[in-house]
């Protein structure tokens, strides 16, 4: 009976871990504003799950009915590792290496990159905000769900 019991809860917990893991990042799910813009602008990003391994995100800013800056970005595993995929920034995709990873909030870091070094993001149940930084300057993007 104790060899039930045991492996019925080595079970319980290894599901349970899976689900959190799988789920880690659906806090970002959506089509958000930016609340703290420029004048004149309005940024929007929106961010679908395609795999329990892989986020696909888009962020744009419009200044009137104009295009002014658009990104792809990605939460993807890479060989067992989170990364924060940029592309149409740079030339290639940049990948920034997740460094930290707590409930509803994570950073991401690429010391080689000129800026940002770190991405951050950290949801309050409500708003979603994103800071890119390096050692001199921090920018925060404050959202709201659309």
């Amino acid at each position: 009976m104790n060899k039930f019991i045991l492996i019925s809860t080595i079970f319980l917990v290894c599901s349970c871990s899976k689900s959190k893991e799988e789920a880690q990042f659906d806090w970002m799910l959506g089509n958000w504003e930016r609340t703290n813009n420029s004048k004149g602008t309005k940024t929007y990003e929106s961010w679908t799950k395609k795999s329990k391994d892989e986020y696909i995100g888009y962020g744009c800013t419009l200044k009137g009915k104009d295009t002014v800056f658009k990104e792809n970005i990605r939460l993807i595993k890479l060989n067992s590792l989170w990364n924060f995929e940029v592309v149409g920034v740079n030339e290639a995709p940049t990948l920034f290496k997740l460094i930290s990873n707590k409930t509803n909030s994570f950073t991401c870091e690429n010391k080689q990159n000129e800026f940002p070094k770190k991405i951050s993001y950290s949801f309050d149940g409500k708003n979603l905000k994103a800071i890119i930084s390096n050692d001199k300057t921090e920018i925060p993007f404050l959202f709201k769900q659309k």
